[in-house]
C-alpha cells in the first residue's frame, strides 16, 4: 500500500503529469479509494481532494480515474459523510 510519505504521480484527464500526495485511504462497496491532494496545495488549509480508485496487483499498485459518474457521486457523498470532513 502507498504510504502519507510518498509522492503518487497521476495523469489528469487533460494529459497533464502531476505530483500528489495521499491524504487518506477509504473502503465503500467493497473497493478501495485513494483520496489524493496535489502536493502544491498540500499544506493549505483546505486542500481539493482527487478521488481515485487503488487497486493492488501482486506488487503493483494502480490509482484508477473514476469514469462511471454514478460510482464517483457514491463515493464522494460518502467522503463527505465523514466524521471531520467539511461541506
Amino acid at each position: 500500500m502507498a504510504t502519507k510519505d510518498e509522492l503518487i504521480q497521476i495523469t489528469t484527464d487533460d494529459g497533464k503529469t502531476i505530483n500528489c500526495e495521499l491524504f487518506d485511504m477509504v473502503e465503500y462497496g467493497n473497493k478501495y479509494y485513494a483520496l489524493l491532494v496535489d502536493e502544491k496545495q498540500a499544506d493549505a488549509d483546505e486542500p481539493e481532494l482527487m478521488i481515485y480508485r487503488y487497486r493492488e496487483v501482486g506488487d503493483n499498485v494502480f490509482f484508477e480515474p473514476i469514469t462511471d459518474q454514478e460510482e464517483f457521486k457514491e463515493v464522494s457523498e460518502y467522503v463527505e459523510s465523514l466524521p471531520g470532513s467539511e461541506e
